[in-house]
């Protein structure tokens, strides 16, 4: 009975004290700041409607994004009757008269990828394209919302730690409307606080994103709110702040016509250099004469930008400060273009302005962190794709926030004189960059920007290390900078991609071994324990991923596909080197002509 009577005393202390923790505002669960992600270009989950309904295909499945390309027999049909006799008579005649076969093709293509998301000249969708306004949090989308999100974002540990009632994604359309979309930006972050209770959010601009968040710093000043009545982190992710080197390009000078690019790396580059579809689009353009492609890509790229993405505001955000006078003078001077002038102005101003906002945001208590891609070449596609350091789609400077290199894999001179130098105590910190390539100190926030070498802007995602750095950036609050954890997130890593690998190697943990020979079961378990030891290891060693990475593949082949998988894998690198030796072969001996160009005789004065 005293036993009895001792444990009710213990259970009513224990009610009692919780009860007034509750009561004080303790919690026994850590409570998280809700984190909103702004995703990059063409991320955010949209399609298109017709008289109010999702487009379909002839199957009733949803047309996806970005381009909600449906194309039933009506529709090929009249492509084909449109392109088939300019296109058939320059092929014949080997001459595009008129640029006929060009005009004709650019105006398809254009269609095809842009018709559905145009704007207006007041910066308006045409077309009924909607973003997926998800209707709270994570934990309340569907399954298949839910995995959508994560194939673009990787980022289970996330709900591991905070929850999936903390993770919010605000998606729009990326040919919009920049001023709308900011604005809408901004009521998704009051409803957000009003959902989850919170004072504050995180929120984490990817890519696009970026440019979007620098509309929202606008957007705070103009109303003369503080940004930290709202925002308790912004943690920049691969940000267009100075615009995405890759698009300004294709404004201003239209696509990469060099002949050593345009028939060797060019379009590699983009598909993949170990792709033979690259090689394969390399070969196939010698069916025309040089003149006649380069008057083909110039047609493309004026169709696509006079038809379509002069109108989207959101687009223009991805021009470069440097470049949009030009393009302004090129594009915007009509007076039917008033209205997105005006508003292209607005964001031209907010770019030259957004170190001012981001300092102003930090003075007032907004802790700002950034992740950097770099030691990347520019697309080949563009102009510039030897001119400067990149990620492949932006270039350091504006993801970085100014800070300074010459380009990919150039040391800085030994002359180099820094212009600003940004660390807060240069006596005692260490921000030099181990491949002498990068100034960290002339980006406007050294002490809290980690920087990835030769990580391709494309596969950010893929990336583990840079997925585990988001969420513990926005979940630990005493991470506060470069150096809080030096050594499980170093300001300086490189690149890896293990996106795949670590589904696959998840897909294997629950394997049945025992159809397996003995030696298969024990190589399957300790290549899958090789791969979690190098995961864990968050200062990447490209060696020791390449080696954790091939032995577990060189199982997971043998036990899940036989032969097969190694044929189709043989076919494939096969096809690489073929196509890529005739592709490299055609340039080295004939240069820039056409089929309809060469003779046999640079072929034996090669062999000779």
């Amino acid at each position: 009975m005293k036993k009895m009577k001792k444990a009710l005393a213990v259970m009513l202390a224990v009610v009692l004290t919780l009860s007034c923790m509750s009561i004080l505002g303790y919690s026994s669960k850590k409570e998280y700041v809700p984190t909103i992600i702004i995703p990059g270009n063409f991320q955010s989950e949209t399609y298109h409607y017709i008289n109010g309904e999702i487009e379909c295909d002839a199957n009733g499945n949803p047309v996806p994004g970005p381009f909600y390309v449906s194309l039933g027999e009506e529709e090929i049909t009249e492509i084909v009757t449109e392109a088939l006799l300019p296109v058939a008579k320059m092929f014949i005649t080997q001459e595009d008269k008129d640029a006929l076969a060009a005009k004709t093709v650019s105006k398809i293509l254009g269609d095809i990828l842009m018709g559905k998301q145009r704007s207006d000249a007041n910066g308006n969708m045409i077309d009924d394209t909607r973003a997926v306004l998800y209707p709270g949090s994570m934990a309340e989308v569907t399954d298949a919302e839910l995995e959508y999100v994560l194939n673009q974002f990787p980022i289970e540990e996330y709900f591991e730690i905070a929850g999936k009632e903390n993770m919010y994604v605000y998606n729009y359309v990326s040919t919009g409307n920049m001023i709308q979309t900011a604005k809408g930006l901004y009521d998704y972050i009051q409803f957000v606080k009003k959902d989850t209770g919170s004072d504050k959010v995180n929120i984490v601009p990817v890519s696009q994103g970026g440019s979007i968040s620098t509309a929202l710093l606008k957007y705070y000043d103009e109303q003369n709110i503080s940004v930290s009545r709202d925002i308790n982190r912004i943690i920049y992710v691969v940000p267009a702040l100075d615009g995405a080197a890759l698009l300004s390009d294709c404004y201003r000078y239209g696509f990469n016509k060099n002949s050593a690019a345009l028939y060797t790396t060019a379009m590699p580059s983009v598909i993949g250099y170990e792709n033979y579809l690259g090689y394969i689009i390399n070969i196939a353009m010698r069916l025309m004469p040089k003149t006649d492609i380069d008057v083909l890509l110039d047609c493309i790229a004026e169709t696509l930008v006079n038809d379509y993405l002069v109108y989207s505001t959101l687009m223009w955000g991805l021009i470069s400060t440097g470049d949009y006078p030009a393009c302004r003078e090129k594009y915007l001077m009509g007076d039917d273009l008033a209205e997105i002038r005006r508003q292209t102005d607005w964001y031209y101003d907010a770019q030259l302005n957004v170190e001012k906002y981001i300092l102003e945001a930090k003075a007032d208590g907004v802790e700002v962190f950034d992740i950097v891609d770099t030691n990347v070449e520019l697309y080949q596609i563009a102009v510039t794709h030897d001119k400067r350091n990149c990620d492949g789609i932006i270039q350091v400077d504006s993801t970085s926030i100014g800070a300074y290199s010459v380009n990919v894999g150039t040391k800085l001179p030994a002359d180099y004189v820094a212009k600003r130098n940004n660390c807060t105590d240069p006596k005692n910190h260490n921000h030099t960059d181990p491949e002498g390539i990068m100034d960290i100190c002339s980006g406007l926030l050294p002490e809290t920007t980690f920087y990835f070498s030769g990580q391709n802007h494309a596969t950010t995602a893929s990336n583990d290390v840079i997925m585990t750095l988001i969420i513990h950036l926005a979940t630990d609050e005493s991470f506060t900078s470069v150096h809080s954890y030096p050594d499980k997130f170093p300001q300086f890593n490189y690149s890896r991609e293990t996106k795949k690998l670590r589904e696959d190697v998840d897909t294997m943990r629950d394997y049945d071994t025992s159809t397996l020979s003995a030696a298969d079961a024990k190589e399957l378990k300790e290549a899958i324990a090789q791969v979690d030891k190098m995961l864990e290891n968050k200062k990447i060693d490209k060696e020791e991923f390449q080696a954790a990475n091939d032995r577990f593949y060189d199982i997971y082949n043998k036990i899940t596909s036989g032969d097969s998988a190694k044929t189709t894998e043989g076919i494939n690198r096969a096809l690489y080197i073929i196509t890529r030796t005739v592709s490299d072969v055609l340039y080295y001996i004939y240069g820039d002509k056409a089929f309809s160009e060469m003779s046999i005789k640079p072929v034996i004065d090669a062999v000779k």
